[in-house]
């Protein structure tokens, strides 16, 4: 007869939980894409992140099985479902059932989560969206747009113009790219494009073959990384460029103080650099800007002499000129045709909350916008002012983002909006910040009179919006909303049907 030796009940408990982690870092270790499309299930807590959605509908274009929670309706949950991609209302642990094989998160999602803390008890693989994206990335060359500024719609001309050139990109981008109808792209050529979001300091786990930086401030100090220090994050974009490998290109845009550093830093020992400008001699230059009728049209001469004259995009802003020349160095690098990167251009006719026009409130046009930075909301304004220019008032709803940007940026807010004819300032959208004394929509609307800028109003309740503008919008005025938070939903609810 053999005896059978049971293992104390706490040490086979831990014996099966080390098995598990075993199991679990042997799972990570071998997870490739071939491995990605045999998974049963995939969720993402957050899926209506412009970012997650993203990356939900090029797995479900690859037929992966994919489902997703997150705590309210948005505009993206129709284009998931029509995309056959199952969303849920709501974090709850029974949202992770036995089918599920990965988990993806944002990285503001907490190990307090009920699916997180669903996903540990059953030992799945649990990914932040940062991960997979580098996961994804590693099958294809890589293209990267970094910088404090102007990616999102930066990625998406790069995108264009690449298309254009008949290189059939993947493209991955942090908001809908008009011309596609999507943030996303998926195709059947050697590289991707994707937008690399400093905000979590997760850009610099992507890889890059070709990178680019559109700018560098201080921003989004108050992630855990950063610690609220901005050489912390100088540094993470000094590592950016130093991982792109010799044969790759950098695109640096030296109308920004701090990238213009990088690249002087650089210079000497790294020949894969090339800077861009709107107002600085440089390897790639815009000159000739010409706000037309139909958008900006523009010249560009390369450091050896060569033109590209008469580039036409159906967009305002000199912003938008320099985002424009991301793409024409990406471009040319990729010996792209000088034809087919205007045509490129010429198709871009915007990215969603991009200076978007929505509609008409009594004669007035809307704009949606997404500025939430001093400097986006300054550039934003400049667009808007020389497109109306003598046709009417420009009229600013502004609706500030986080305790912590208005804390740290204050002055650079209040200075904002002396181009603005009238301004509303709303409420702060605390995105889950706790308040911050002092730091309030008194306090900014009281730093933007002391700038001169007098007319302002203080929104008491969004419900009061329509009523107030109503009373001082006329024909031809431009209705400009600002902001990273729901406002975008006040400038579509106001459109007259």
């Amino acid at each position: 007869m053999v005896a059978i030796f049971a293992l104390p009940v706490t040490l086979n408990a831990k014996y099966v939980k080390l098995l598990n982690i075993a199991k679990l870092i042997i799972k990570e270790m071998n997870l490739d894409i071939n491995s990605l499309k045999n998974l049963k299930k995939i969720h993402f807590i957050g899926i209506g992140g412009i970012g997650m959605s993203a990356l939900a509908f090029i797995l479900r274009k690859w037929h992966i099985n994919i489902q997703g929670s997150d705590l309210k309706i948005n505009y993206l949950m129709p284009k998931l479902a029509e995309s056959g991609i199952k969303y849920i209302i709501g974090h709850r642990q029974e949202n992770i059932d036995n089918d599920v094989e990965l988990v993806v998160k944002t990285s503001i999602i907490t190990d307090d989560n009920p699916e997180i803390i669903a996903a540990k008890k059953k030992n799945i693989l649990i990914y932040t969206r940062a991960d997979l994206l580098a996961l994804i990335m590693k099958s294809y060359k890589p293209i990267t747009i970094a910088g404090t500024h102007g990616k999102t719609s930066t990625t998406a001309m790069v995108s264009l113009v690449v298309d254009a050139g008949k290189m059939d990109p993947t493209i991955i981008n942090g908001g809908v790219i008009h011309y596609y109808g999507s943030n996303s792209k998926i195709g059947m050529g050697e590289y991707i494009i994707a937008e690399s979001d400093e905000s979590d300091g997760s850009f610099v786990n992507l890889p890059s073959h070709i990178g680019a930086i559109t700018n560098l401030e201080p921003e989004h100090l108050d992630c855990e990384i950063y610690d609220g220090d901005f050489t912390k994050q100088k540094e993470l974009f000094i590592r950016y460029v130093n991982q792109i490998p010799n044969n790759g290109l950098c695109v640096l845009c030296i109308d920004s103080d701090e990238v213009e550093k990088i690249y002087n830093d650089f210079k000497q020992d790294r020949k894969n650099l090339l800077t861009y400008s709107i107002f600085k001699d440089a390897d790639i230059k815009a000159y000739n800007i010409v706000t037309g009728f139909d958008g900006l049209i523009f010249d560009v001469i390369f450091e050896d002499g060569r033109k590209i004259e008469n580039i036409k995009i159906p967009v305002y802003g000199k912003h938008n000129v320099s985002n424009a020349l991301v793409a024409i160095a990406i471009a040319d690098f990729l010996d792209i045709d000088q034809k087919l990167i205007k045509l490129g251009l010429s198709n871009y006719n915007g990215v969603k909350r991009r200076f978007t026009k929505v509609g008409n409130f009594h004669g007035a046009t809307i704009i949606d916008d997404y500025a939430h930075h001093p400097s986006e909301i300054k550039v934003t304004i400049d667009a808007a002012h020389n497109l109306i220019a003598h046709k009417g008032e420009l009229i600013c709803i502004f609706q500030p983002h986080k305790y912590t940007r208005l804390r740290d940026c204050f002055d650079d807010f209040c200075n904002s909006f002396a181009m603005a004819d009238k301004v509303i300032i709303a409420d702060i959208y605390s995105a889950g910040q706790e308040k911050i004394a002092g730091i309030n929509q008194d306090s900014l609307i009281a730093g933007i009179l002391k700038t001169g800028q007098k007319n302002i109003i203080k929104l008491e309740d969004e419900k009061d919006l329509p009523g107030i503008l109503k009373s001082i919008t006329k024909k031809g005025d431009m209705l400009l909303f600002m902001g990273a938070g729901n406002i975008t939903n006040w400038a579509y609810d106001l459109v007259e049907k």
